[in-house]
């Protein structure tokens, strides 16, 4: 990422490509922006892991909080990869489990019943 200490608020948007998602806090002499974005995680086979192999997949969403300065200047720049997901909605219907319930689940009790009957 190419985001330095100095920038204005209009270059960091710009750069990122997306506006403020919330306001963490404001003071007299700056205030703090969260940004929230999605990271790049590679995918590889567990026995064949390596540091440069493997296909990119889109990761989880990540916090990027900026400070600016009264001026609109970057004064400081962090990043919170271990912040709970809270701030992205989640879909109701986990297809994951409806996946191996339909795969699994369904082939044997269909399998049950009919050596019962």
């Amino acid at each position: 990422m190419s985001l330095s200490l100095g920038m204005t608020r209009d270059t960091v948007e710009k750069t990122l490509g997306l506006q403020p998602y919330d306001l963490k806090s404001m003071t007299d002499s700056s205030t703090v922006f969260v940004y929230v974005y999605r990271v790049m995680d590679r995918k590889t086979l567990s026995f064949y892991t390596r540091p440069a192999n493997g296909s990119k997949k889109i990761g989880k969403y990540t916090q990027l909080f900026v400070t600016y300065s009264k001026d609109n200047k970057v004064t400081h720049i962090e990043s919170c990869s271990l912040c709970p997901d809270n701030l992205v909605t989640k879909n109701k219907v986990d297809f994951e489990k409806l996946f191996v319930f339909i795969t699994v689940t369904l082939p044997v009790i269909l399998l049950y019943i009919g050596l019962t009957k």
